[in-house]
């Protein structure tokens, strides 16, 4: 590789790691395309080239959060045994998994778009995919009349809640001392899913 590419590789890499913050702080639409450069530290020709548009960096923003959600679905819910067993193995790795990508979360969950006609599309598309492989895996193992278009967001909502709500959680003062960690939630999230979905 040669050392110009490799310091464009850099500053495409700053230009996303600066997008994810930005956008998951104060939104997409409020982060403007100078503020991002700045963050950056590159021109906003650079974002241009690698990006064509702040819609497109958001576009692959999203791909990167959904194929990796969508490819521990597909390990983890497709897989032979119990479906108790894979169920459990999803929630606890998709948990990790938001653990790990927290701004890609929120931005995913809460930067929806709903008047833009392409992200709906785009969303719509991955989600498409989590709902089949749900239809397939999950629901007609059951023997229970479960949609998976209720199943799938139902879900992704109760495993994506501890992200979503932590910074109004941290704040609230209780005699809780802090939240639990990563595991013992997963494996909350897991007892009361399998718990409702289960029960006959």
């Amino acid at each position: 590789m040669s050392e110009e590419s490799g310091h464009e590789l850099q500053s495409k890499q700053r230009i996303l790691s600066a997008a994810v913050t930005l956008f998951a702080r104060q939104g997409f639409g409020r982060t403007g395309m100078r503020e991002l450069s700045r963050e950056a530290d590159v021109n906003l020709a650079m974002i241009n080239y690698f990006f064509g548009s702040k819609k497109h960096l958001l576009l692959e923003i999203l791909e990167t959060f959904f194929s990796e959600y969508l490819t521990i679905a597909r390990i983890e819910l497709t897989a032979d045994g119990d479906l108790a067993k894979r169920l459990e193995k999803f929630i606890i790795r998709s948990i990790r998994f938001f653990a790990e990508r927290q701004d890609y979360l929120l931005i995913a969950l809460t930067d929806l778009h709903h008047d833009d006609a392409e992200i709906i599309e785009y969303k719509a598309m991955w989600g498409r995919q989590m709902v089949e492989i749900m239809e397939q895996s999950v629901c007609s193992s059951t023997g229970l009349n479960l949609t998976p278009k209720l199943m799938t967001p139902l879900l992704t909502s109760m495993m994506a809640s501890r992200f979503l709500f932590s910074p109004v959680m941290e704040r609230i003062e209780s005699g809780d001392a802090e939240l639990p960690d990563i595991e013992i939630y997963a494996q909350v999230i897991t007892n009361i899913f399998l718990q409702g979905v289960m029960k006959r």
